[in-house]
């Protein structure tokens, strides 16, 4: 004989369902949340002052555009390939934050996008931003 208990396998464990708090705890949240009130509080009317900077609007950014026929437009002029390093130098001389903005046109040539880009990049632009355009029409 042995003086052990034997435990049965059968015998079934219980679990505790939390699903009904969890829900009971979310809709208490809820209420709370609905039913804050937020307090207006009372304060002193600060004049602040004016901004005394600059008035003049900023400068228009510096525009290459590369066509689908490989034409390069600095703001919007025709321009050879060889005078982009120059213009966006002395664009940039007048005002060194400038940002630089190129239009490709889809289905150019990405040759002359790279070529343009480092023309850009040669003239003193530090970033130049590249967006692709529909050819027009």
């Amino acid at each position: 004989m042995s003086s052990q208990r034997h435990v049965r396998k059968d015998s079934k464990e219980t679990d505790i369902n939390i699903s009904p708090m969890i829900d009971m705890v979310f809709i208490l949240l809820i209420f709370f949340i609905v039913t804050t009130v937020f307090v207006e509080e009372a304060g002193i009317k600060v004049d602040k002052p004016e901004a005394k900077g600059d008035t003049n609007p900023v400068d228009d950014p510096i525009s290459l555009r590369v066509t689908v026929s490989n034409q390069v437009y600095f703001n919007g002029d025709p321009v050879p390939l060889s005078r982009v390093e120059s213009l966006v130098s002395g664009a940039l001389s007048r005002n060194r934050e400038l940002p630089v903005i190129m239009q490709v046109e889809r289905n150019a040539l990405s040759g002359t996008m790279i070529q343009v880009m480092d023309s850009a990049k040669l003239g003193g632009a530090d970033k130049v931003s590249v967006t692709a355009v529909d050819t027009r029409g």
